[in-house]
């Protein structure tokens, strides 16, 4: 199973925008387009500079096809079906982890229905009849085997973390690296909680969204966080308080 850390284009403006105007995009990072309904999907690459490959993807999950996207073009790329969603991922994501056409998308951002042939389910002719209780001599029912193609389990970015936690006024813990070209290599620093705001600023290429500024409990000061360098980040759980009487 390949995890995904993706945004979600799912109103007029976000999937017209799309990646348009982006210069990076983050290994194991994409966007997955949600439709209203099912459709013939047509997409272009103006004003869009980062090599991409694009999944299109039925109401069930199920990748019907993919192709590759050339920067700054302007010739739609249509699907053969209708579908009602797009994943757009690096150029090459796809083939390095082995996705094709049949494997399966799940998890953040997906509405699959429960009629879907690809969860595990017991067969009609599995299930007793008229409340009769079934014979102990027999096998029990073995549920359906799940699609042996691989699977794309989607989750939130962090950025999309940070912005749910700054809506709701949350503390998040973060575990962070620093990344060294020398001898001692990648440093992972302890666990920190900070606290909203969390402000998105460019880094020193001029890339937008690339670092989060928020408040370090532990040093009672502001710190920017490169997003690509945070290795986990995670809700602070609110303590209950206990009132004595």
């Amino acid at each position: 199973m390949q995890k995904l850390f993706i945004e979600i284009a799912n109103t007029h403006l976000k999937r017209e925008q799309g990646l348009m105007g982006r210069k990076k995009l983050a290994n194991n990072h994409g966007m997955l387009f949600d439709f209203p309904y099912p459709n013939r999907l047509s997409f272009y690459m103006r004003n869009t500079y980062v090599p991409l490959d694009i999944a299109f993807i039925n109401e069930e999950g199920v990748v019907t096809e993919i192709k590759s996207m050339v920067p700054l073009t302007t010739n739609s790329i249509v699907s053969r079906e209708r579908c009602k969603y797009a994943l757009e991922v690096n150029r090459g994501w796809f083939d390095k982890n082995n996705i094709v056409p049949g494997s399966v998308v799940k998890g953040h951002g997906m509405k699959q229905d429960s009629k879907n042939p690809l969860i595990a389910q017991m067969t009609p002719q599995d299930l007793p009849l008229n409340g009769e209780t079934q014979d102990p001599n027999l096998s029990p029912p073995q549920p359906q085997q799940e699609n042996p193609n691989p699977v794309v389990m989607l989750d939130r970015t962090f950025k999309e973390i940070f912005e749910q936690a700054d809506l709701q006024g949350k503390d998040l813990i973060i575990i962070y690296q620093t990344k060294d070209r020398g001898k001692e290599g990648n440093k992972a620093l302890p666990p920190k909680t900070i606290s909203p705001p969390y402000l998105f600023e460019k880094d020193a290429e001029g890339h937008p969204n690339a670092l989060v500024k928020a408040w370090d409990n532990q040093d009672a000061s502001w710190k920017s966080f490169l997003i690509d360098n945070i290795i986990r980040l995670e809700e602070k759980e609110e303590k209950e308080e206990k009132t004595l009487l």
